[in-house]
This record gives C-alpha cells, sequence and structure tokens, in this order.
C-alpha cells in the first residue's frame, strides 16, 4: 500500500513538473509572438514534441503571411504602373487630336484643313479603341465577362474579319492566304468574342507585318481545331512575354498600341476553354488558337 502511495506522489508530482515546464513554453511562445513584427520562423527549441508541431504549423503560417504580403505588394506595384501606362496611353492621342483640330482651325487652306482633320479623326478613332480595350479589362479582372457558348463558323468568321480589316490590309498591299475558306469548319465557342479575337489578331498581324498574313486551320485532334495566324517579323519577340498587359516587342519602334490586344485575345480564349500560344521561327511569326471541335 505504502509503496503504491509513494508511486502516486511521484507521478502527481511529475506532471506538476512537466505542468509547470509547459506552461513556462507557452509563455515563451506568447511572448515570442507578441515580438515578432517581422514574423520571422520562431525558435523550436522545446522538450514537448506536440509543441514543436505547433510551432512548425505556426511558422508554416508566418511563410504564407509573408507570401501573400509580398504578391499584395507586387499587385499593388502593378496596379500603379498599369494606371501610368494608361493614363499616358489615353493622354498622348487624345493630345494629337487636339493638336490637329487646332491646326486645322487655323488653316486657309481647305485641303489643309482636311487633311488635319481626317488625322485628327484617326488618333480619336485609336482613342476610342483604347478605350474599349480598357473596358475589356475592367472586365475581364473583376470577373463580370459573359460568355455564351455555342456552335460558332471559324472559317465566316475568320473570313468577315478580313474582309473588315481589308481596307488597312489593301493599304499595306498584304494579300491575305486563307486556304481552308473554302469550306465550313466549326468550333464551340462565345461567337462575339471569337469574333473580337480574330479581329485583334488580325489587326495587330496587319499593323507589324511587312507581307505576309496566312490562316490555316488543322484538325489533327478529333476533339480539337487549331488556327495559326501567319505572319513575318523583323525583329525578336519574346513569345513567353507577349501575352501579358501592356508588353511591346520594342517600345523605341511601337507603332501606336498599347501592348493590350494580346492579352485580352488570352483571357477571351481561356474564357472559353480554349489555348493561345506564340511562337517565333526566324522571320516566321505566328499564333496559334485552339478550340473544342463542334
Amino acid at each position: 500500500m505504502l509503496y503504491v502511495i509513494i508511486i502516486l506522489i511521484i507521478l502527481v508530482l511529475f506532471l506538476f513538473v512537466r505542468l509547470l515546464l509547459l506552461k513556462k513554453e507557452l509563455k515563451r511562445i506568447t511572448k515570442e509572438m507578441k515580438n515578432n513584427p517581422a514574423k520571422a520562423h520562431m525558435n523550436m527549441d522545446f522538450i514537448d514534441g506536440d509543441l514543436q508541431n505547433m510551432i512548425t504549423e505556426v511558422n508554416a503560417l508566418y511563410d504564407e503571411i509573408m507570401h501573400i504580403k509580398a504578391e499584395g505588394k507586387d499587385e499593388e506595384r502593378r496596379i500603379r504602373e498599369s494606371i501610368s501606362m494608361i493614363s499616358h496611353d489615353m493622354r498622348t492621342p487624345l493630345t494629337s487630336v487636339i493638336g490637329y483640330l487646332q491646326v486645322a482651325e487655323r488653316a486657309d487652306n481647305a485641303d489643309e484643313k482636311n487633311a488635319n482633320i481626317e488625322i485628327a479623326l484617326e488618333r480619336a478613332r485609336y482613342l476610342n479603341d483604347l478605350v474599349n480595350d480598357f473596358f475589356d479589362i475592367s472586365l475581364i479582372e473583376s470577373e463580370q465577362v459573359e460568355i455564351s457558348f455555342e456552335k460558332v463558323n471559324l472559317s465566316e468568321t475568320i473570313c468577315e474579319e478580313i474582309l473588315a480589316e481589308s481596307p488597312e490590309i489593301d493599304r499595306k498591299g498584304i494579300v491575305p492566304l486563307f486556304e481552308q475558306s473554302d469550306r465550313d469548319i466549326y468550333v464551340i465557342a462565345d461567337k462575339k468574342k471569337l469574333a473580337r479575337v480574330i479581329q485583334n489578331l488580325i489587326s495587330n498581324a496587319v499593323k507589324y507585318s511587312e507581307e505576309r498574313l496566312e490562316f490555316r486551320i488543322v484538325e489533327d485532334d478529333p476533339q480539337k481545331v487549331t488556327l495559326s495566324i501567319i505572319t513575318d517579323s523583323s525583329g525578336e519577340i519574346d513569345t513567353d512575354r507577349i501575352f501579358d498587359r501592356f508588353y511591346q516587342s520594342d517600345p523605341s519602334r511601337n507603332k501606336g498600341g498599347a501592348g493590350l490586344g494580346l492579352y485580352i485575345c488570352k483571357s477571351f480564349v481561356e474564357m472559353m476553354d480554349g489555348t493561345i500560344s506564340a511562337v517565333q521561327d526566324g522571320k516566321t511569326f505566328e499564333i496559334r488558337l485552339a478550340f473544342s471541335k463542334a
């Protein structure tokens, strides 16, 4: 009986001492957490394994907090840069419109007046396109773009957008080549968004290409249809960044684009469950689109 009492006393003393030690370590943890503004890793030198596991999880949580804070700072920086670029891109054509209209107002010669008005109208149209791009981006970033899937005639859509861009295509002396224009090929997509994507890609191709504009449709995959838009390119293009917002391959030779069109294309294509990529091989530059076959 005496042995049992002694054992119980020893056990109680052991538990009491362990409780004191745990209480001391918990106080140390609380102190470290209060005095850890930088969210650095906490000391893991504890006698209790469960406490060590808890601190491991706390340290992992600190790492996640720091990662989120870093991403937040990066996103804030990108927003500031975007606002700055948007302001610059809108101010430049607006200043041109005002300038040419002022020159036209002072011109005595009718031909000179009309020429300056025409230039002002051209810059105003570009400004209107830019505003539309910014509006699309605001919808994309706020996830307010509505997609209506339907069976869309891809061949017909390409032909319609080539026709819509024909004045600029003719002005550049480019002869479009589209081998599959004589038969209908259908995909599952949003008709308006698909037309916007193709129009944007054609407009971009005509702007930067010298003489080549080819369209190829490949149906090797029974589930997919791939469209390639092929142009020539005189310089090196970063195909990994070309779909980024405000990307310009060479700002010093910028031809009036704000670097938004391909970003919008990529966003719309992915919303339609498609893929888009860019490939450059020497002077040949190709953008590939893939959609589900209807």
